[in-house]
């Protein structure tokens, strides 16, 4: 449809004498799928998506790289410089470290972008489940320096939440580079996903899982195979960089006999226990926080010097820990030690993040898991002996079990487990004891802890991600052409002319091409009874949103969920030229015509 309203004079001869001008972008839906036309150039939808996966997962896997050497950065500043400058407070050296860690990754936050507070994964499911994929270029930079600088400091928080949201944020920045319709941006904000994970853990099966089940919440043919592609790519750039290794230097673990698989099942109802107790610890210190009047400032303070405490005594608890979970699989951790740790890393976790920090609780969860289970095999082989594996194989099975009943996830917490180990041997009381933690974990919770964050904001995560029926449906096969188009310089009462007859509530107003807002005939019946010559100018509402051609038309749906939003105006990426409009009647009159739905 072409824009309409009144033309710039000169534009097209402009134009057309330009030495270059960008190539148009065009999404034409077929039976098969869209199918992409740039310019001359024209590739259908799996073609489009298997070069814009491996894209993607270049850009996860160094955005991975240039994290985790962030992240070193910001230790060396903080233990090997900064705290060896405080040395004469002996061990408490640490609270002013951590202290200072938590205030400036709260200004980074609070400053630049708030949205990169906290886990960074129920964010990008809810950009996925509400926004079409639609992510803030801003959040790769401010998410990376401020949970660098969160663990990088001793905060008690894990790095794939940020890996996630950054590498998701990259897809989405590809995604809106090309302008692509909202399935294919969501599926490339999967592949930054699963390119996160992968690169970072050196686990592209649990990546590609992970994307998949925690992300959509499906397991689509279509973008299953493309999260593939970015997950291996991603992988490959990871062992490049950080080896081609496990995470875990885990020794070879069996099921000593048969009847250890009741104590896995045991394991499993405890793992569920401790993962409910965890996110309802999170969640309880995030509201206490919130509901402070105290400066953000403040409040990361108190919470990161509250973990610096802990660390005095407990140092384990800081950071990411990767190595305290390598001394339990080498079965260097007593029973009691790591019993201890269950307790207070999910602890300082809930404090790190309730004071505002950045970072994620996939990791936490894994540690917490890992003490768990350790504890709980040092306590059955000390009265079993003799057919019972050591108490480092139940704390391996813990890992994936304590993360399973958190983020009802079962197939990403085996296969994760399972590659960051690099131990086959042990799937059977994996597989029990995982299952066994996700089922009864869902009856505790209620929801995931990704799931429950979004549900405390009013959003259901469950109903958000179902297929809905517009989701297919382009917003250029049901936008029309307004009967009366407003400028900013029209007078009312010609307006008011121009509306007897009109069957418009709402007109759009434009200034030349560009749509700057509406009017609704009641204002303009108002206006005309007090300033009948005043211009539209005087009367005109800005825009809650707009719409674009290539877009879908759940988005429209969405927005006129709104009482007050009843026409949305489609406009040029490009120029902001009004191409249509969209009304309430335009959805329903679409939703009748689609037999198939």
């Amino acid at each position: 449809m072409r824009p309409l309203a009144r033309q710039t004079p000169g534009i097209a001869a402009k134009a057309a004498t330009m030495p270059w001008s960008p190539p148009t972008v065009r999404y034409i839906e077929t039976p098969r799928g869209y199918r992409l036309e740039v310019g001359r150039f024209s590739l259908n939808q799996s073609t489009f998506l298997l070069v814009a996966s491996a894209l993607v997962g270049l850009g996860g896997g160094y955005g991975a790289v240039a994290f985790r050497w962030l992240i070193s950065g910001e230790q060396y500043l903080a233990f090997d410089y900064l705290r060896p400058l405080l040395g004469f407070l002996g061990p408490a050296a640490v609270v002013p470290v951590l202290i200072l860690g938590g205030v400036t990754t709260a200004f980074i936050v609070n400053r630049f972008a708030k949205e990169a507070k906290g886990h960074g994964v129920p964010e990008v499911m809810a950009s996925v489940a509400l926004q079409g994929g639609i992510m803030h270029p801003r959040v790769i930079a401010v998410k990376s320096l401020a949970s660098a600088t969160c663990i990088g400091f001793g905060g008690s928080v894990g790095r794939e939440g940020p890996i996630v949201q950054i590498g998701a944020a990259i897809g989405s920045l590809l995604g809106q580079l090309f302008r692509a319709p909202t399935p294919i941006v969501r599926t490339l904000v999967a592949c930054g996903a699963a390119a996160g994970i992968s690169a970072t853990f050196n686990a592209p099966i649990g990546g590609v899982f992970f994307a998949s089940e925690v992300i959509l919440g499906d397991f689509a043919p279509r973008s299953f195979a493309t999260i593939v592609v970015a997950s291996v790519v991603a992988a490959v750039i990871g062992r490049a960089n950080f080896g081609n290794h496990a995470s875990f230097s885990a020794a070879p673990f069996y099921l000593v006999s048969p009847a250890e698989l009741g104590l896995y099942a045991v394991l499993g109802v405890i793992a569920a226990v401790w993962a409910a107790g965890f996110v309802k610890l999170l969640y309880f210190f995030e509201d206490r926080f919130d509901a402070s009047k105290i400066d953000p400032l403040v409040k990361a303070a108190l919470g990161f010097g509250a973990v610096g405490v802990i660390g005095i005594w407990f140092p384990q608890v800081f950071g990411v820990g990767y190595s305290s979970m390598d001394a339990i699989l080498a079965s260097h951790v007593p029973g009691w030690h790591s019993f201890a740790l269950a307790i207070l890393k999910p602890l300082a976790t809930s404090l790190t993040l309730g004071g505002g920090g950045s970072g994620g609780v996939f990791a936490p969860s894994l540690f917490t898991g890992a003490m768990v289970g350790n504890s709980f095999g040092a306590a059955v082989h000390a009265m079993f002996p003799s057919w019972t594996a050591s108490a480092a194989a139940y704390g391996l099975v813990g890992m994936a079990a304590v993360f399973a009943a958190a983020s009802e996830a079962p197939i990403t917490a085996i296969m994760i487990v399972f590659e960051m180990s690099d131990d086959y041997t042990i799937i059977l009381p994996l597989m029990v004891c995982t299952v066994i933690a996700t089922i009864l974990g869902r009856r505790l919770l209620g929801y995931t802890v990704y799931e429950l964050k979004l549900v405390r904001r009013g959003i259901d995560w469950a109903r958000a991600r179902r297929p809905r029926p517009f989701s297919r449906v382009l917003v250029a096969g049901v936008e029309r052409a307004p009967t009366v188009v407003a400028a900013l310089d029209d007078r009312i009462d010609a307006i008011a002319a121009r509306l007897e007859g009109s069957a418009e509530f709402v007109i759009p107003v434009v200034r030349s091409d560009t749509f700057v807002g509406v009017v609704t005939a009641a204002d303009v019946a108002a206006k005309m009874r007090s300033e009948p010559h005043a211009t539209i100018a005087s009367i005109v509402r800005a825009p809650r949103s707009v719409l674009h051609s290539d877009d879908t038309l759940e988005g429209a749906a969405t927005a006129m969920a709104d009482p007050d939003v009843e026409l949305l105006a489609v406009v040029d990426r490009a120029t902001g030229a009004l191409q249509g409009i969209v009304t309430r009647r335009d959805v329903l009159r679409a939703y009748v015509a689609r037999t198939d739905l």
